[in-house]
């Protein structure tokens, strides 16, 4: 799912988009998306940013009235369209929920989010019990990423997680 539409945005069609995936930055002009469970079809007339989300234009679309029946539908993309992914980049969501190994096979617990920053994503793993680890997502502490065996291998510096 690239995102989902939050609500109408003016009196022409437009829509505010919430993102939910690294998937948004596939979406552009004359991009074919999918909307809801996937039966409705529409191309993108434009997508701009717009603070944290964007405004989405879809072809068809022109008036508030069509855009508010939109409201709260998933925009989805079909992958098998797109251009793959560059060897060792992943989606947000390829790698929410594997499982984090230590080095000798120890489980911290799976990654509940990546989070974006500047520099590099971060990993937040949830640990038993609840509490929560942020892990930098660099060669030199992610070792290894298996989406299909649903794990990811990590060397921690010292100091950054107790293993228990």
């Amino acid at each position: 799912m690239a995102g989902r539409i939050v609500r109408p945005h003016g009196v022409r069609g437009a829509v505010v988009l919430e993102p939910e995936s690294d998937l948004i930055d596939r979406v552009g002009p004359d991009t074919t998306v999918f909307l809801g469970d996937g039966a409705r079809q529409r191309r993108v007339a434009s997508l701009q940013p717009y603070g944290k989300r964007y405004l989405l234009t879809l072809k068809g679309v022109t008036s508030r009235e069509a855009a508010e029946a939109l409201r709260g539908l998933s925009l989805l993309l079909e992958l098998e369209r797109q251009s793959p992914l560059p060897k060792g980049v992943y989606y947000r969501w390829q790698i929410i929920g594997l499982r984090v190994l230590l080095e000798d096979g120890t489980e911290l617990g799976p990654v509940v989010d990546v989070i974006r920053t500047g520099a590099n994503d971060v990993y937040e793993v949830e640990r038993h019990g609840g509490r929560k680890v942020l892990l930098p997502a660099i060669s030199s502490v992610v070792r290894e990423i298996d989406v299909d065996g649903g794990v990811v291998r990590v060397r921690l510096p010292p100091g950054l997680v107790d293993p228990e």
